[in-house]
């Protein structure tokens, strides 16, 4: 059976309807049988089988309601209007791959693009481990790694539009880490080798190893894409014209368009931090331009034609993750702990292993009386951290972390940290600014804060964390109070919660209650991944190329047929006729019963009459 016509299994609800109806049927027969008028008979047989089949019939019609209409094949795997595309992640822990859909209304608008679901109405998408940077030794088996996530993709996209549906590996921070060289060869593997294993469009530029600074124009695409934020209007309602802002350029004919403003994005990950944002109209073009930091963006499919330009600010923070934040600060704890004063003030504590004792470093950044034997690097030797929870002093020591090298320009607003320049006469605080990865996990997993951001309350809510005594908090964890939380989230937490407030606040100058911040994990429902950023801006053209090839949608004719529709409507009209029909034999049968009725009252008035007149003549 095609797969896009597919039937749900009948429940045990509704087997057990139709088991109640078909015993009915059986024991209506069987009255039935009992009675000797042939004719009354023949009605409620037909009128029980059309019963039967009615509610047959009906069960079937709700059944046939679940039938797959999800964008796996976009309503119809013979619409050759549709297009379909697969993103690989090839991260540094796995790789996964999305697969997407798009149709292409016109050259005046980005194409329209959806994650394609599965049977179960939940989007395609599958992850194999280790990463991809792993074959970095044996390269030669790295297409073997990628195939069985083609082989996934492909059973959902229909055989005609295999060989035109586009392949894109973009592998991001492990293979970063490998050298250029080694880089090269494990690209060239699978460029050569993959076209041989599958039927799906694989081209040499589309697998290759993409910077941080692509992923974070990615994920602001696939965040404003998900947003909304890319429509265009003519004209605007005035009571909302603050989340608009008109385009300083006009269209291609002629006419003056508006679209809202765009969001930016904060990404905080384990090894670095990314941000995007786009810089106003308004905004000076000399004193950002000449910016390293400054990206011009095009999603249009026209290069001539500025309703779809952007600029934006986007960098990364290579390092300044929350899990590479976390060794830089153990270090600096072992750097203070053999500084003549720290020397004086530490203790010593077991470190449970029976070897000799090693040395104690009060901790801020841990709950209270938590220890954590810690080590660096291989050149330092271990030491204990002792908590006491002093969240403020955790964040103090991060803040210095954040500017220890911004040897480029001073601590102030003109710069973010790590001596990056700040876009000059804007601050984030007037952004509307999104905070996924970190900035969702460290502010809901434990402390239950995400969406809007509070300043006051999340503070509040970090300090009291961390100001528990980790006795305390195991007993907790043991009566399920931090449920969304594992362990490790909870050992971390502290650290995780001042690390991702320093680099809001300190770090990138949000200000702490004038800023329109929130954290997040979906929008509108839908995890934010940027693969869907990257189908976007690598498909931009589409719409060019299917005007060229002549396969722009066309306006569907009004006449359709019958079973165009689905299953559904089949169904329906058939209940409906047997409807129908069991309403007319039942009145039949009502008419008859009437009939009768009335020839037997018509035959006792003879009857009584013919007495009568017997009486009547009697002597």
């Amino acid at each position: 059976m095609d797969a896009g016509l597919r039937l749900t299994p009948l429940k045990t609800s509704e087997i057990f309807l139709l088991k109640l109806l078909a015993d009915y049927a059986l024991f209506t027969r069987g009255r039935i049988r009992q009675k000797k008028m042939v004719g009354r008979c023949a009605v409620n047989k037909s009128a029980c089988f059309l019963t039967v089949s009615l509610a047959l019939l009906t069960v079937l019609l709700f059944n046939s309601l679940t039938y797959s209409d999800s964008t796996n094949f976009e309503n119809n795997l013979g619409d050759m209007d549709v297009s379909y595309g697969i993103v690989i992640d090839a991260g540094s822990t796995g790789s996964r791959l999305f697969l997407y859909s798009w149709t292409s209304p016109s050259t005046d608008e980005l194409i329209s693009v959806r994650a394609v679901n599965d049977h179960n109405g939940s989007p395609v998408v599958k992850k194999v481990t280790p990463g991809l940077s792993t074959f970095g030794e044996k390269p030669e088996a790295a297409s073997a790694y990628i195939k069985p996530l083609l082989d996934f993709a492909a059973q959902f996209i229909p055989e005609p539009k295999l060989g035109a549906t586009p392949v894109f590996i973009f592998a991001t921070a492990g293979m970063r880490l490998l050298p250029i060289e080694k880089q090269q060869i494990l690209m060239e593997h699978l460029r050569k080798e993959l076209p041989q294993m599958t039927k799906l469009q694989i081209l040499d530029q589309h697998i290759r190893v993409i910077s941080g600074r692509w992923e974070g124009i990615y994920s602001w695409i696939a965040i404003n894409y998900m947003l909304g934020r890319f429509n265009l209007s003519k004209s605007v309602d005035k009571s909302k014209s603050e989340s608009f802002e008109e385009r300083s350029q006009t269209a291609l004919s002629g006419e003056k368009m508006k679209r809202p403003k765009t969001a930016g994005m904060i990404d905080m990950g384990g090894a670095s931090a990314q941000i995007a944002y786009e810089l106003p109209l308004g905004h000076s073009d000399a004193a950002t331009d000449g910016q390293e930091n400054v990206q011009l963006l095009n999603l249009g499919c026209r290069d001539d034609d500025s309703r779809f330009r952007f600029r934006l600010f986007v960098t990364t923070f290579l390092g300044f993750g929350v899990n590479e934040g976390a060794k830089a600060y153990e270090k600096l704890l072992w750097k203070r702990l053999n500084s003549k004063g720290q020397a004086e003030n530490s203790t010593e504590t077991d470190n449970g292993k029976g070897d000799a004792k090693v040395p104690t470093v009060v901790d801020g950044c841990l709950p209270v009386n938590m220890l954590k034997l810690s080590h660096p690097q291989e050149n330092y030797d271990q030491f204990v951290r002792k908590g006491n929870g002093n969240w403020n002093s955790c964040v103090s020591d991060i803040v210095s972390l954040l500017f220890e090298s911004n040897s480029k320009c001073s601590p102030t607003k003109e710069c973010f940290f790590n001596g990056v320049r700040a876009p000059p006469q804007l601050s984030l605080s007037d952004v509307e600014l999104y905070g996924f990865s970190e900035y969702w996990f460290s502010v809901d997993d434990v402390l239950s804060l995400g969406g809007k951001y509070e300043h006051d309350k999340f503070e509040q809510k970090a300090k009291e964390f961390c100001g528990q005594p980790w006795a305390v908090i195991k007993r907790k964890v043991k009566a399920h109070f931090y449920q969304k939380a594992d362990s490790e989230r909870l050992e971390t937490q502290c650290f995780k919660s001042a690390w991702i407030h320093a680099v809001l606040h300190n770090g990138f100058h949000v200000d702490e209650i004038q800023h329109h911040f929130q954290s997040a994990f979906r929008i509108n429902g839908q995890e934010v991944q940027w693969a869907l950023g990257a189908i976007i801006y690598q498909m931009r053209y589409f719409p060019l190329f299917a005007e060229s090839k002549g396969s722009q949608p066309k306006q569907k004719s009004r006449i359709r047929p019958l079973f165009s529709a689905g299953p559904s409507v089949f169904y329906f009209l058939c209940v409906l006729s047997l409807a129908a029909l069991l309403i007319r034999i039942l009145w039949k049968a009502k008419q008859r019963q009437i009939s009768v009725a009335k020839r037997r009252d018509n035959g006792k008035i003879v009857k009584y009459w013919r007495l009568d007149d017997e009486l009547s003549n009697s002597p």
